[in-house]
């Protein structure tokens, strides 16, 4: 029961989302800082960066520690709620979830990025430089679950818990949080690149991935893993000069293309992906998405209050 979780802790004051949507803005310009000193210590002469640089891109995925931690402190301190209830609606977090999810994801991301360079045939340029990609997974690998962590705690589980509270049928939640996670990266570069309407339905494709499997099986556990998978392979496999990440990745497009047949192919990918799911874990006969959300305190005490009464 995920978004059941709504429910837990102080909840009944929209002003503390409010006054947690703010926190966590500021959080997100203040982690933005070290990244903006930096650039402007070792490059104050230009607008134009270099295409590989480590240290920024550790700067980069840092603000998303800040911003993570900013979250869980406004759900734990101002709601009143465990955190933990962002992660999973059970129990236990369940971390066999997060491995499957990514290796199910890598996968398919592997196959279809094939097909789709296959198809489209871009120029590829093969680039290896061991230091400064080795150097590269080293920070990805230490920092790139924030990244992954603050996304999904903030769209699919606290403003999806929070929206469940709001309008109680289960879709809406979702139709909400894919669009924002949409939204949010509007600002990347391959928009500019390659256009608004190019690039958006593949955004929000994702974003609904995200929250579907999130929502059926009552937790952000599969949401993690593919999320993870998804940005550690986009960042290592191929960059181009309009990447969000510029990375030492093994392969450069010398020159890049997009087109909606990529997000046809993520659409079937992503049809894949739930069906691999459901079939170890079966989740396609739970949480119908036209159906309520109720008041979980119903059904389950709270960890919190189990506590107490124990003691």
């Amino acid at each position: 029961m995920f978004l059941e979780k709504a429910y837990a802790g102080q909840n009944n004051r929209w002003s503390a989302y409010l006054f947690t949507v703010v926190v966590v803005f500021v959080a997100m310009q203040v982690g933005a800082i070290p990244d903006a000193l930096y650039r402007l210590w070792m490059y104050p002469d230009t607008n134009v960066l270099p295409a590989v640089d480590v240290v920024r891109l550790a700067l980069a995925l840092f603000s998303f520690v800040v911003t993570l931690a900013a979250l869980l402190a406004c759900v734990k301190y101002l709601h009143g709620k465990p955190v933990g209830a962002l992660f999973s609606g059970r129990r236990r977090f369940d971390f066999h979830r997060v491995i499957r999810g990514a290796v199910i994801w890598g996968v398919l991301l592997l196959l279809m990025t094939g097909v789709t360079f296959a198809i489209t045939r871009p120029t590829l340029r093969f680039q290896l430089d061991w230091a400064p990609f080795l150097g590269t997974c080293l920070v990805l690998a230490l920092l790139l679950p924030f990244q992954v962590a603050c996304e999904e705690c903030l769209c699919r589980g606290y403003l999806m818990q929070g929206f469940a509270a709001l309008f109680k049928y289960r879709w809406i939640p979702l139709a909400l949080t894919s669009l924002i996670f949409g939204l949010l990266h509007g600002l990347n570069p391959e928009v500019v690149k390659f256009g608004f309407w190019t690039m958006m339905p593949k955004y929000v494709l994702m974003g609904l991935l995200l929250g579907y499997v999130t929502i059926k099986d009552g937790g952000l556990e599969l949401a993690l893993g593919l999320h993870f998978i998804n940005n550690l392979l986009s960042a290592l496999l191929v960059t181009h000069e309009s990447s969000a990440l510029q990375t030492p990745a093994l392969f450069v497009d010398v020159n890049p293309v997009a087109s909606h047949w990529e997000t046809l192919a993520m659409a079937v990918a992503a049809l894949l992906f739930i069906w691999l799911c459901n079939k170890k874990y079966h989740f396609m006969h739970h949480n119908n998405l036209r159906g309520k959300v109720e008041d979980s305190r119903k059904f389950v005490p709270l960890a919190s209050e189990t506590e107490n009464n124990k003691q």
